[in-house]
């Protein structure tokens, strides 16, 4: 069973069953970018995976068309350690939207 399902099981209920999962879901793809900007140099930041995570993190924030778009600009710059950097920077921009969580 996924933690959503464990969550959902719980006898307590409430809204807050869910919060922990979505919490955990954008820890876990702020994680996903962090680990996409390190490694931008052998891997595709524009990857079906990282941008899934982009998309679920822009999703519902004021600014996530920009920072998305920054994201995929940032994605495209080279040489490689100017790519990494700016995307670090952006994957900052994002997390601190979500009181600067960490995966």
């Amino acid at each position: 069973m996924d933690r959503s399902g464990q969550l959902r099981n719980v006898a307590f209920g409430g809204a807050w069953s869910e919060q922990i999962a979505g919490r955990e879901a954008q820890a876990a793809a702020i994680a996903t970018l962090d680990a996409a900007a390190a490694g931008a140099a052998r891997r595709d930041p524009l990857s079906s995976e990282i941008m899934a995570a982009v998309d679920l993190l822009c999703e519902r924030h004021p600014k996530g068309p920009m920072l998305r778009e920054a994201w995929i600009a940032a994605a495209r710059f080279e040489p490689a350690a100017r790519r990494i950097r700016a995307l670090a920077r952006v994957s900052a921009q994002i997390a601190a939207a979500y009181g600067g969580m960490k995966g």
